[in-house]
């Protein structure tokens, strides 16, 4: 009797033991597969904001242009009630946060990561005052900072309207993955 229950205890061991290894396993490819998805769905939509009429330069439907004025207004409308594109924005697979960086005219030494706002966009050395314009944040971005993130980005052309002149910069979409 004290073999048939050792026996069966060594068999109750093995499957245990098989069954954490498969798990194991089964979530490392799920987390792998969510990870793949998330930069996917980054990619799609890296290549389609920019052509979004709320924030492309008049004029460019097939070119990546995007007007710094409404890169302004746009935020402006997502923070106080842009509520069905916010979402639109936040449904994705996974968080991200959306950047436009200005890389030629380059900025002023030390400036290159201050935030454009309108009281800089209006002033007399602008562009070279600011070289960012955050488009989109998500709400809970305190929960995000010591997540896994990774940046994707494309080149696009910057309208200046107050200065009817063009810039360099680069759409930059952070995405946060599960860890």
């Amino acid at each position: 009797m004290m073999e048939t229950f050792m026996i069966l205890f060594v068999v109750f061991i093995l499957i245990g033991v098989s069954m954490f290894f498969f798990f194991k396993f089964w979530w490392g490819s799920a987390t792998e597969t969510h990870k793949e998805v998330c930069l996917e769905h980054g990619t799609d939509l890296l290549s389609s904001i920019a052509r979004m009429p709320d924030i492309s330069c008049p004029g460019s439907e097939t070119s990546a242009c995007i007007d710094t004025a409404k890169l302004l207004a746009f935020k402006a409308a997502m923070d106080t009630g842009g509520a069905t594109r916010r979402k639109a924005l936040e449904s994705g697979v996974c968080p991200k946060t959306i950047t436009v960086e200005q890389v030629y005219p380059e900025p002023e030494r030390g400036k290159n990561s201050t935030e454009c706002a309108r009281n800089l966009m209006t002033g007399p050395d602008f562009p070279e005052n600011c070289g960012v314009w955050s488009v989109f944040e998500p709400k809970d971005m305190a929960k995000l900072k010591n997540r896994a993130s990774r940046k994707i980005a494309t080149p696009v052309s910057l309208y200046y309207p107050s200065k009817d002149s063009y810039g360099i910069g680069k759409l930059v979409i952070t995405v946060y993955t599960v860890t």
